[in-house]
């Protein structure tokens, strides 16, 4: 069925008419609805005067409770077809954890010398001078060479990052570790 012109010319009118109304409908603001109950009877704003009545207090209405939607499904979940769970099998050859560190020293390179334990922790410059810091059975000392310690300990020298110590007459040598 052929459209005449004057029939497509009013359904171009009508379907603009259409547009403009759904465009303002949507993008201008929408004004505040005003309440009845603020009007009188019949529409009429209320009398002036006589017994005032105590207009009701507009009541906050809560705010909708905001529900997050999650879409999608969880890989890790099996009910969900995330696939199956293979049984846990201890394996022979794998790797154990570490175990809990024991109550030695902790620092460098360690030595027991006349059943003490003497333990290297530092070597650094203060003032210019060459000093070591080194624990005795669990007393921190920072010594430079020359000086006597624990009563039956001396620092003789720091080469580098070694440091040449004596115990009576019993010369060692204790250096720092490279993993600190």
């Amino acid at each position: 069925m052929a459209l005449s012109s004057r029939d497509r010319r009013a359904l171009i009118i009508v379907g603009l008419i259409v547009v403009v109304a759904a465009a303002a409908l949507f993008l201008l603001p929408k004004g505040s609805k005003k309440s009845t109950a603020a009007l009188g009877p019949g529409g009429a704003p209320p009398a002036v005067g006589g017994n005032p009545t105590p207009s009701p207090s507009p009541s906050a209405k809560p705010s909708p409770k905001q529900v997050l939607v999650f879409s999608g499904r969880d890989p890790f979940d099996p009910s969900q077809g995330g696939g199956t769970l293979a049984p846990a099998t201890p394996s022979g050859g794998g790797v154990s954890p570490a175990g809990s560190p024991g109550p030695g020293p902790g620092g460098g390179s360690s030595a027991t010398v006349n059943g003490q334990t003497v333990v290297l922790v530092s070597i650094f410059t203060s003032g210019g001078q060459k000093r070591a810091q080194v624990e005795v059975d669990g007393t921190t000392y920072t010594v430079a060479p020359g000086d006597s310690f624990a009563t039956n300990f001396q620092l003789v020298s720091i080469d580098g990052t070694c440091a040449n110590f004596l115990s009576g007459s019993q010369p060692f040598t204790l250096c720092e570790t490279a993993n600190k």
